[in-house]
């Protein structure tokens, strides 16, 4: 037997042994778990469970307002409350954390995504984020006290506030999802700042697929003179991976989480999941027993490989990060595309600042269309974007060059997508 098997058995021990321990509590004082589970005693018994949906969660928190019934503690245990960001268009998620469970969010980004990323307790950190109700990276930045790093907040600042905050303090990493990321690397050009002149040594990002594109990893590296580092989490779910040094996709915690992967487009049998494969995934949590998440359907696109990494990482690994929302394919021609695939291509284009897709239905047919901003306002290389994304996909894709400012900037998600009725 190989060690990267024995390896893999050790972890599917120490998953078995902490999902019966959480499980038992959350049977015995879990109103919204009470009829959904039952005693897990092999994984046979896990296999039987039913997945659940991020619809049904919603669904609950609306008729049980504001936090729902899956809250295993009493409401005075709990000590922290995040929700999720709304970007898809629904209604927010709100999720409660107990002093215990953030200790656990805490200690997976010191243990695993800083170490992953090797930062360590020498380095500075920035966050180029506003610290609201979004969990975003509130627990990137107490994972980062418990690392004992120095965390410096870039809270209710401009861009342009951000870009000199960088140059005067030196921090050493930038936090921030990988829009933002070049969002002000685009600033600091704008102001005759050399972004790359600075201290930052490592970029670490979340919130989108962005930093797992090769060509959008290579151009904040390129933007910053830095490594850049991806990161997956959810607010419902918790951190759940990290960017290893071979910097080719993201391992997934194996220790605190159980990760399947269903097929796309179908109604999935719970028995028949795979853990290698392309497919949507779905995670269980293992250290988040307060509000846990069992068989959780993320909608998220993965590839996931048990190929041993140059790393030494036992954990299973996302290839090329998450691919995209499941949702959000869509259709040109009979090809079927993600966000992610074409933004691939339009990287490779430093002219281009930013960008998004329009997609509608014109009589039963999908038509979508790329609007484009460029650094110098012209649309001198629409054409060539059009022949690239026909070279990658087999299909013609209208680009349109608008005026700089007319795409949306934010430090959050970037929404890639917009469904446009027809």
């Amino acid at each position: 037997m190989s060690a990267n098997v024995e390896i893999k058995e050790d972890i599917r021990t120490l998953q078995m042994e902490k999902l019966q321990a959480g499980l038992e509590e959350v049977l015995a004082t879990n109103s919204f778990y009470k009829t959904r589970l039952h005693e897990v005693r092999s994984w046979d018994d896990f296999h039987d469970l039913p997945f659940l949906t991020k619809a049904e969660v919603v669904e609950d928190q609306k008729i049980n307002a504001p936090f729902g019934t899956n809250l295993t503690y009493p409401l005075g245990d709990y000590v922290r409350l995040h929700q999720t960001s709304g970007s898809s268009g629904g209604r927010p998620l709100r999720w409660l954390d107990t002093a215990r469970s953030w200790l656990w969010w805490t200690s997976i980004w010191a243990n695993h995504v800083y170490k992953g990323a090797g930062i360590t307790s020498e380095d500075r950190i920035f966050f180029a984020f506003s610290f609201g109700p979004f969990v975003g990276f509130w627990s990137a930045y107490a994972g980062a006290e418990r690392l004992g790093a120095l965390v410096i907040p870039g809270g209710s600042m401009s861009s342009e506030q951000r870009v000199l905050a960088i140059m005067d303090l030196q921090p050493t990493v930038l936090c921030s999802t990988p829009t933002y990321a070049l969002r002000l690397a685009e600033v600091a050009n704008e102001m005759g700042i050399d972004i790359s002149k600075s201290a930052i040594r490592k970029t670490l990002h979340a919130g989108e697929p962005g930093a797992s594109i090769p060509a959008t990893k290579h151009a904040i590296e390129a933007a910053f003179g830095a490594e850049c580092y991806d990161h997956t989490g959810m607010t419902e779910v918790g951190p759940t991976g990290f960017t290893c040094s071979a910097g080719d996709g993201v391992h997934f915690v194996e220790s605190e989480f159980v990760f399947e992967i269903i097929p796309v487009g179908t109604d999935p049998d719970p028995m028949a999941t795979k853990s290698e494969g392309i497919g949507e995934l779905v995670i269980t949590n293992l250290g988040r027993f307060c509000s846990p998440l069992i068989r959780y359907r993320t909608g998220d696109l993965v590839e996931l490989s048990r190929e041993p990494c140059s790393c030494g990482s036992p954990f299973v690994k996302a290839v090329g990060g998450i691919r995209g929302r499941v949702d959000d394919m869509f259709t040109v021609r009979g090809i079927n595309l993600y966000p992610s695939q074409v933004e691939e291509v339009l990287r490779r284009y430093s002219e281009i600042v930013n960008f998004q897709i329009r997609h509608q239905k014109v009589r039963h047919m999908d038509e979508v269309s790329l609007l484009i901003e460029t650094r110098d306002g012209t649309d001198s290389i629409v054409e060539n974007v059009v022949l690239d994304l026909r070279h990658s996909f087999g299909v013609r894709i209208d680009c349109q060059c608008v005026p700089n400012g007319s795409l949306p900037t934010n430090e959050m998600k970037a929404k890639r997508v917009v469904h446009v009725q027809g």
